[in-house]
């Protein structure tokens, strides 16, 4: 999700792809490592601060501090690259990855 300077403040992952069977689903795969990668990009900006929840299937973020100006510059260029990673997924493989980019009024 997006405020309504179009800066991601949340973001959700939910499912599995169903492309393969459990523990060999590229799909799934990809999505995990692009998505957990971009957590740990944030977790290592020492000003941010976020709420996460972690479970099978299942990874919510939200940005409660964007932290000082040169951090919030990074969270952005991490939030975005992440953003561009799955709309990729998405394009290859339509119908197991669906990307929702939308504006919310915050």
């Amino acid at each position: 999700m997006r405020d309504s300077r179009g800066d991601i403040y949340k973001f959700n992952i939910n499912g599995h792809a169903g492309f393969d069977e459990y523990g060999k689903d590229i799909i799934c795969a990809a999505v995990s490592a692009i998505s957990q990668t971009a957590v740990l990009g944030i977790e290592a900006l020492k000003t941010v601060k976020i709420k996460k929840e972690i479970e099978s299937g299942k990874l919510q973020v939200e940005i409660v501090d964007k932290g000082m100006p040169e951090d919030d510059l990074r969270l952005k260029a991490i939030l975005e690259t992440m953003v561009l990673g799955l709309k990729d997924i998405e394009t290859d493989y339509p119908e197991y990855v669906r990307v929702m980019d939308r504006r919310c009024k915050k």
